[in-house]
């Protein structure tokens, strides 16, 4: 696995421990309470005990040696065999800055500005004061670029940089979200203008009625008395009226003026906020052309990647649910698309295959699309593939259109490799990646041509602080659909439905598409005719494989805020959000890919469904106070195709193992509250889970911590500094018999 990718993370989480670090060194020195200054004191080694054992897994040898003396050092203060003297502590800083230099320098790919011999030989000597350093492997530092004689030492010049502030993604994530209430809410200040309008139509509308009544009355004979009553009372209705009028027009002008500068506003804070959140697409591809050649070494092929509009900018949160969609379309590329060089040359190609991933702004989206020039897809190949898996019968397959063939690749379970290998051919890949895309609001393009090659579009939002959606009525309830997944909307005549094998039908743009009530696939709403005796608006979702939906009513078209459902309702599939309007009202947003699944009740679908209930995904705790280590683990986890709950301590595993049900827990020693060993006792004894499997993975390597830990119940052992993938998943897979 590529560590490359959690290098900036640890960069971040060691200078927020140096900070730590630092601010409880500067606090022993103020006068505390025993209870207090110990509890100063487990902080600081926690936070140094965490930087060693990230750097360690992710090899900057060099900052762990440091870290290691420094952590031994303050757990002989921790343990109160040494004094924390201001000389000390001043160490225990110069280290803290020395580690980050080493960090820093590793990942520039410079040589540090320390010498670090004779740094860790000097906090060496001052360990030993205390307590004898573990032995570590000699360090040999980079040799620091002499100047050339005759010439003058190169000045040091620092770029200018920008000043940037560290912000948590939560933050960023809530900050999006007020963004999209305001422009929710300007849509509302829009929707009150034009109320205003009609009600100052309304006020003029009355203004000439009274007048036209004034000119009727006249024409009516009065006493001079009753004539003089009636032409006062209508001059004062009138004069009013007027008043009034003058008075709405403008107001509706300063609203409308007022409603002009918040859109502004609106707009510019929209674009600072996405500003804030937007990321190159090169964050996506800079690991891509070492992936790829080793893929073409592993292949035996001839490969070339080339990079197109990376300097495209997208939502945070659209790159980092890119991550594995455009992995598993370079696989498969490498693999299946790209032929091996005399294959390729027998064919008029080069040797050399060519894989193109280009990204680029297209109005309101954006197109990320990863083509090859290899063999292309046969659909007959295909649709073979697909009856040899039980995926379709051969009465679907010879109803297939070509474009629809190719579609059988997002299928659950599809493959066409012969053999599994690393690379591809477990069947898993390409479903994830219209899942994923489906779930940003965004679509999967498939072109293939034989002997041309495949180019395989991800259509995707440039921003996520709203969403454009499709309002339509259902039985008694008003539904959304995200207008991304609606491909138009049409009138359906009951003369126009069809039934074909005790499906109904219709015929649109010569396809045949199922078509059925909204009503009944939500299980909303009476039982009604189908199709109605009058036309009904009709939604199509889908484009390789539409569905028709057959809705009471459309309602409208607008831009939303979709709030996520809460824990209560986060694992059904049928609907992805909610949205809150101004008056009050929660509308479900429905999620398109369920209800197309759910709506064709294919045979393929109802086998995919009960194979995966049959194999159900083993769930893994993950516990560890070090943000990269936990997050470096649980890629590898959830990459070998687990699923991973994390939890940032042992006393949040144990909530989470009260809540839920798991099947194996990977668990770090050195964390606040409740430490490894602890968690581990406690899910023996306090929660009664005796066949728990529990791993313990830390930078702990002495015998005595070994045996803590098998005798708090733990079945592995892993020490971080001996560190290997493949030993931890299959110590993992022997625990799960599997």
């Amino acid at each position: 696995m590529d560590l490359s990718a959690f290098h900036n993370q640890f960069r971040d989480e060691a200078a927020e421990n140096m900070r730590v670090i630092s601010t409880g060194l500067l606090a022993l020195e103020s006068p505390l309470e025993a209870e207090e200054r110990q509890e100063h004191v487990n902080t600081i080694f926690r936070a140094m005990h965490t930087v060693k054992g990230s750097a360690r897994l992710l090899g900057f040898e060099t900052a762990g040696r440091v870290a290691h003396i420094c952590e031994h050092i303050l757990g002989a203060v921790r343990e109160g065999r040494r004094k924390l003297t201001r000389d000390l502590a001043d160490d225990l800083m110069r280290a803290g800055d020395a580690i980050l230099e080493l960090v820093n320098a590793q990942l520039d790919n410079r040589p540090p500005t320390i010498d670090v011999a004779a740094f860790t030989l000097a906090l060496g000597r001052g360990a030993r004061q205390g307590e004898e350093v573990a032995p570590e492997p000699p360090v040999t530092p980079r040799p620091s670029p002499q100047p050339v004689a005759g010439e003058a030492p190169a000045k040091r010049t620092r770029a200018a940089t920008r000043q940037t502030v560290r912000v948590r993604v939560d933050r960023l994530d809530k900050l999006l979200n007020l963004a999209g209430e305001l422009a929710v809410g300007q849509q509302t200040q829009a929707m009150h203008l034009i109320a205003l309008e009609e009600l100052r139509v309304n006020i003029t509308q009355q203004q000439r009625a009274l007048i036209a009544l004034e000119r009727e009355l006249g024409r009516l004979r009065f006493s001079a008395h009753e004539q003089a009553d009636i032409d006062r009372h209508l001059n004062a209705v009138l004069n009013s009226g007027q008043q009034v009028n003058r008075l709405m027009k403008h107001q509706v002008e300063r609203f409308e003026h007022h409603v002009g500068e918040t859109k502004l506003l609106v707009e510019d804070l929209e674009q600072e906020v996405m500003a804030v959140r937007l990321l190159p697409v090169s964050t996506l591809t800079a690991n891509l052309p070492r992936a790829v050649r080793e893929l073409a070494r592993e292949t035996n092929k001839e490969i070339a990647l080339i990079l197109e509009g990376e300097t495209t900018e997208l939502d945070r949160k659209v790159i980092e649910a890119l991550g594995d969609p455009i992995v598993h379309m370079l696989r498969n590329a490498a693999d299946h698309g790209i032929e091996l060089p005399d294959e390729r040359e027998q064919a008029g190609k080069p040797r050399q295959g060519t894989i193109t991933i280009k990204a680029r702004a297209l109005g309101s989206h954006a197109h990320i699309s990863v083509g090859d020039d290899g063999r292309g897809m046969n659909p007959a190949a295909l649709q073979q593939s697909a009856i040899r898996k039980g995926l379709i019968t051969a009465e679907i397959a010879e109803r297939l259109s070509e474009h629809e063939s190719l579609e059988l690749i997002f299928l659950p379970g599809f493959s066409t490799a012969q053999m599994i290998t690393d690379i591809s051919g477990r069947g898993v890949g390409m479903d994830v990646v219209r899942t994923n895309v489906l779930e940003l609001g965004g679509q999967v393009q498939i072109e293939s041509h034989p002997g041309l090659g495949t180019t395989i579009t991800l259509v995707l939002p440039l921003t996520l602080v709203t969403t454009r959606v499709l309002m339509v009525e259902a039985g008694a309830h008003t539904f959304a659909l995200p207008a991304a997944a609606c491909h138009g909307t049409i009138w359906v005549y009951p003369e126009a439905v069809r039934t074909v094998e005790g499906r109904a039908i219709i015929q649109h743009e010569n396809r045949y598409i199922p078509v059925l009530r909204l009503a009944d696939l939500l299980d909303v709403g009476g039982a009604r005719a189908f199709p109605s005796a009058q036309r009904t608006p009709t939604v199509l979702i889908g484009s390789g494989r539409p569905l028709a939906l057959l809705v009471d009513r459309l309602v409208d078209e607008r831009e939303v805020v979709v709030k996520p459902m809460g824990p209560l309702m986060e694992q059904q599939r049928r609907y992805s959000g909610a949205i809150q309007f101004g008056d009050g009202r929660l509308i479900l947003m429905l999620n398109p890919l369920t209800l197309a699944q759910v709506a064709r009740g294919m045979a393929l679908v109802t086998r995919v469904a009960q194979r995966e209930v049959a194999t159900r995904r083993s769930r893994l705790l993950v516990a560890d106070d070090s943000f990269t280590t936990r997050e470096l683990i649980s890629s590898i986890l959830q990459s070998a195709g687990y699923d991973v709950i994390t939890a940032v301590d042992g006393l949040d595993a144990l909530d989470k193992l009260r809540g839920d049900t798991y099947d194996l827990v990977v668990s770090d020693v050195e964390m606040p509250r409740v430490d490894g060993f602890q968690l581990t006792a406690r899910i023996r004894q306090e929660l009664g889970q005796r066949e728990l499997p529990v791993i313990i993975v830390t930078s702990l390597a002495s015998e005595n911590h070994r045996r803590r830990g098998l005798e708090a119940g733990a079945q592995a052992y892993i020490v971080k500094s001996q560190f290997d993938q493949s030993n931890l998943l299959e110590t993992i897979r022997q625990l799960l018999g599997s």
